[in-house]
């Protein structure tokens, strides 16, 4: 197989290495452009042509170029998932593919339960993968999923939030106490009682029975009053601060931060936006963390009902608000390698026995990513990826990929392959 591959950083490099692997013979374009594709394919010696590169723009053009001079199969790398559907439809005989999506499986395996090393899409929902490669059931979360809604709602991560529903309670609870006690203490009939506690609760003026009634409930109505108007300036104060503020978690709902047996998922990049999305599919209550407030993936998270808390992932008092100890897991999955070890160093200090998922293997530093295993479960994503994208290349119909042994595994026909080339190293 004569492959052209065309792209430049980490992740061009290990496609290189997976397809000579594979037994391919490679021409690499690390400065492509029109003149050198164009004199490339019109050699007539290329049997496949592969765009791999982190960013949308130039895979597309690649394409366009590719297709333009030869009608040779394409396998390209694009993350939008409407920018991939269109390219689908309008070039013909072209693979679409990316990272993110490659790897989010792999990564939400051990995110969920240490003996899995990824789950698939079946007919019946979504299972996991174990150390065979068996499909065995996902960990049962109905229940505690349940209890972690209800946990989100009575000790919410925003403070705003916290005043808000607080202060409600209060003058909810103010409201019936005086309504009830109206009602018993002062005879008065439910409707009347009600009027006139609504009339105290809202600052229109007292309920006129209470001057009639005895010393000992006026003592417990004024310590409603005072308690109505903290709550009153609670509810005020947390209101306000959430209509003015661009705010990227809720209350309740899908938005509420979660609170026990959630993943704290630490970089929205592409890869970090697909495992956050992909988690919930599962039913795990997930939250991300990022240090853009304005960033592409994060104005996606938002319209998705995703929360999102904006912070860097290695602040400690960013990590105890999320809960760490009640965490199933922390997923570093930063495209910085230094910021992905430094984001787990510090869930691993704030809970010695956290379950850690860390990202490795786009830089030099942490190539090595044996190295890095007491930390966590290590993934170099490019490396798996590669493998990948280089199974599409060669013609194989692989549908997703997993690693046993260190080795990646590419499902074909229902049946799992091995691919010649080494994850971790």
């Amino acid at each position: 197989m004569r492959v052209l591959l065309m792209g430049e950083g980490d992740l061009a490099e290990e496609v290189c290495e997976a397809l000579e692997a594979g037994g391919a013979s490679v021409r690499f374009l690390i400065d492509a452009d029109d003149e050198s594709v164009q004199g490339a394919l019109l050699a007539g010696d290329i049997d496949v042509a592969c765009v791999a590169a982190r960013e949308d723009a130039f895979p597309l053009r690649m394409a366009l170029l590719v297709r333009h001079y030869s009608d040779v199969p394409l396998v390209v790398t694009i993350f939008d998932p409407a920018m991939a559907r269109q390219v689908r439809e309008t070039i013909p005989d072209c693979a679409v593919t990316s990272v993110a999506d490659i790897v989010a499986p792999t990564l939400a395996g051990p995110c969920l339960d240490p003996d899995l090393v990824a789950v698939r899409r079946s007919d019946d929902g979504f299972v996991g993968l174990d150390s065979r490669l068996q499909e065995v059931p996902l960990p049962a979360m109905r229940g505690r999923r349940a209890r972690s809604l209800v946990e989100a709602v009575f000790a919410p991560y925003d403070r705003s939030a916290g005043l808000l529903f607080y202060g409600a309670i209060g003058l909810v609870a103010m409201l019936l106490f005086e309504w009830i006690g109206s009602i018993i203490v002062l005879d008065q009939a439910a409707a009347d009682a009600l009027y006139g506690s609504t009339k105290s609760l809202a600052t229109v003026g007292p309920n006129p029975a209470v001057d009639d009634g005895p010393k000992w409930f006026k003592v417990a109505i004024v310590a409603s009053m005072l308690l109505t108007l903290l709550s009153a300036a609670c509810f005020t104060g947390g209101l306000i601060n959430r209509l003015v503020d661009s705010r990227l978690t809720g209350l309740l709902g899908r938005r509420a931060v979660p609170r026990r047996d959630h993943v704290v998922v630490v970089g929205l990049g592409q890869v970090g936006l697909r495992l956050c999305l992909l988690l919930r599919e599962c039913g795990v209550p997930v939250v991300a963390v990022d240090t853009e407030a304005e960033g592409e993936n994060v104005g996606y998270a938002k319209r998705v009902k995703l929360p999102v808390v904006i912070g860097r992932g290695a602040n400690p008092a960013v990590l105890r608000r999320l809960r760490l100890d009640r965490a199933r897991s922390v997923a570093a999955v930063t495209p910085d390698d230094l910021r992905n070890i430094e984001a787990a160093m510090a869930a691993r200090s704030s809970d010695s026995g956290l379950r850690v998922v860390l990202r490795a293997g786009d830089g030099e530093i942490t190539d090595e990513t044996r190295s890095l295993e007491r930390i966590g479960h290590v993934l170099d994503v490019h490396r798996l990826g590669a493998a990948f994208i280089a199974g599409l290349a060669l013609g194989k119909d692989a549908r997703s990929v997993a690693v046993r042994d260190g080795r990646p595994y590419l499902l074909v026909d229902e049946d799992w392959e091995e691919f010649p080339l080494d994850i971790a190293r």
